[in-house]
């Protein structure tokens, strides 16, 4: 983590695989995007940006494997600016189960909301924490309460490269996995809104693996020259964000 090799590995691999000058510069920009993330992880023990913003909805973002809530600086700062907020982290054990990582999730909802008076807050996860996310909402009785989940190269329908990892999500992010089947057989949300942003690009979770996933009044965004973790730092996938927020 601190040297930025996760998750810069699998889109080096790409390099050596295709040798062309776009995937060496997606490689080269997912590198340093990982590498300044992980100077930033001491800061997940501070508020993020924007934490006493006061806008619409609360706003709680949601990290994925290995990481923290400081990968969201960056796009925390841009939410703040654009008047949305306050934005909160949730934090969970990345090694352990999708499900239970959900019902702290809904408990941390619950929280939000008697703070802050809320009805309704927007969860935006990237990569783990955008399966969470959905697990809550289409199996915790999140739809509703969740105005809009926006998720972020996140492996809906698994993803070959969680082989590599440890804990339970190597098992459960898996491509044909029981978690993934059983999500695809939830009920479809009927009020909260899902934005998926994926990427050609990304090394982790590309975007053609994601596409076949069908959930009615949805929204799919997809970009051809993003990194796993690039999508975090990127402004047109803040804008994008920002456009359904608000």
């Amino acid at each position: 983590m601190f040297t930025g090799l996760y998750p810069f590995l699998p889109h080096a691999l790409r390099v050596l695989q295709r040798r062309n000058v776009g995937t060496v510069r997606t490689a080269l920009a997912e590198w340093g995007m990982a590498m300044a993330v992980s100077g930033l992880r001491p800061a997940g023990f501070l508020p993020l940006p924007g934490s006493r913003q006061q806008g619409p909805r609360p706003v709680i973002v949601i990290h994925g494997y290995a990481m923290n809530r400081a990968n969201f600086v960056p796009l925390a700062f841009r939410l703040a600016r654009a008047g949305l907020g306050p934005i909160v982290g949730f934090e969970y054990w990345t090694l352990g189960r999708t499900a239970a990582a959900a019902r702290q999730l809904a408990w941390f909802v619950d929280h939000v909301q008697q703070v802050t008076g809320s009805p309704q807050v927007d969860i935006i996860g990237h990569s783990m924490g955008g399966v969470v996310g959905r697990y809550y909402v289409q199996l915790l009785g999140g739809d509703g309460g969740v105005a809009n989940l926006v998720t972020i190269g996140s492996p809906h329908l698994g993803t070959d490269v969680s082989e590599l990892g440890i804990g339970h999500p190597g098992r459960e992010l898996l491509i044909g996995s029981n978690l993934v089947q059983r999500l695809a057989a939830a009920p479809a949300p009927r009020d909260t809104r899902l934005l998926m942003i994926l990427s050609h690009a990304d090394a982790l979770v590309p975007a053609q693996g994601q596409l076949a996933l069908e959930i009615p009044r949805s929204e799919r965004i997809v970009y051809d020259d993003l990194g796993h973790v690039a999508l975090l730092g990127s402004r047109r996938v803040a804008k994008d964000i920002i456009r359904r927020l608000k």
